[in-house]
């Protein structure tokens, strides 16, 4: 996570301020459970002073020391020396300001890495233990279900009737970092003329004068249904977002992860590490080299059979339904959470979610 120690610092602030205008609300509201997002701490601070269980969702991977050293290991770091001092002020910041929490509300509180890191009672995690980097770090409160794969109603229409080839590759830099007009020339030149056809989607905030004309076995649109694409196509080069990776490994398709941060980056090693895919460094990723790496995934089907053992991994985390899958002997993650209900109480369960917002709702 390339960003956490700033993160860090960001996350305390925003839980000082959410506590002290709404914590009193929250104690009227007598929650039996919280449930947090990963990067929502002020959900775990709230639940430890209320005294109830905390429930972590995590949409990413599950974070650790261990994990952050995986990181490391594989070149995930400050790009500059300034950068990393600029970083640990911030982190400074955040200790400083997690010790008066502290203080304060007189509880421990989840710390300046538990912010960051996000962990609770129980955390359940929306992958699969084999694509979890050091899984074997993480106990019991760690719950891995897959992802979350629901079908969707898609507003972007798309011109099938253009899909002529075979073999169709994806190119997508996902919904924040996607305005690099370098690398999505950088693919024409790199596609052109090759015996398959790209689907490239861009975002909205890159206009086609920008781009320049796009060679003939190219369908650029600015937005695609990309859960129908990735159901059509046999590569995806990608930013390394972890939706976008577990959506296209959950249909079984090799990736090449051109990260644009630090976690994507070690999304993209963990691809690699399992063979599922290629790593790229955004600064490697020239025309010739995204040539290569694609041609590599469409030629050599190790790639595409270690797609599918993540896929089935995938499956058989269970996802909502856990409880039923013949190979776990738990009870669901819904089980869980509301064994901790005393019988003769109705439950209320408060959510909050990373954007500051929260959800309270009954179960009676």
């Amino acid at each position: 996570m390339g960003g956490g120690l700033s993160l860090s610092w960001l996350l305390l602030r925003t839980s000082a301020r959410v506590l002290e205008t709404e914590l009193e609300v929250f104690r009227a509201e007598r929650p039996d459970y919280v449930i947090t997002d990963s990067v929502a701490p002020w959900g775990q601070w709230a639940g430890e002073i209320l005294g109830v269980p905390v429930v972590t969702s995590v949409s990413t991977f599950a974070f650790n020391r261990r994990v952050l050293a995986f990181g490391l290991a594989h070149g995930v770091r400050p790009k500059s020396a300034l950068l990393l001092l600029s970083k640990m002020r911030h982190m400074t910041k955040a200790f400083l300001l997690g010790r008066r929490l502290r203080h304060v509300y007189g509880v421990r509180g989840p710390g300046v890495m538990g912010s960051v890191l996000g962990r609770s009672d129980l955390n359940i995690v929306y992958t699969s233990r084999y694509f979890q980097p050091c899984a074997e770090t993480f106990d019991e409160r760690f719950q891995s279900v897959g992802p979350s794969m629901t079908s969707r109603t898609e507003t972007a229409s798309f011109p099938w009737d253009q899909v002529w080839r075979s073999v169709v590759v994806y190119v997508s830099l996902g919904t924040l970092f996607n305005t690099d007009t370098t690398f999505y020339r950088n693919c024409f030149e790199a596609f052109a003329g090759q015996d398959f056809q790209v689907i490239m989607s861009t975002g909205a905030n890159v206009s086609r004068e920008s781009l320049g004309v796009a060679p003939p076995n190219f369908i650029v649109e600015f937005h695609v249904p990309q859960l129908e694409v990735l159901q059509r196509v046999s590569a995806f080069v990608t930013h390394g977002g972890m939706n976008s990776v577990s959506e296209s490994l959950y249909y079984g398709v090799p990736v090449v992860v051109i990260p644009q941060m630090g976690e994507q980056a070690i999304v993209g090693r963990k691809v690699e590490e399992l063979g599922a895919g290629l790593y790229l460094a955004k600064e490697e990723a020239t025309a010739e080299k995204l040539r290569e790496s694609v041609q590599q995934l469409l030629a050599e089907d190790g790639f595409r059979g270690q797609a599918a053992a993540v896929r089935e991994s995938f499956k058989d985390a269970g996802g909502a339904c856990r409880r039923r899958h013949p190979r776990l002997h738990e009870t669901s993650v819904a089980v869980k959470i509301f064994a901790w209900q005393p019988a003769s109480r109705r439950c209320r369960l408060t959510w909050f979610a990373a954007g500051g917002g929260k959800t309270t709702s009954r179960r009676g």
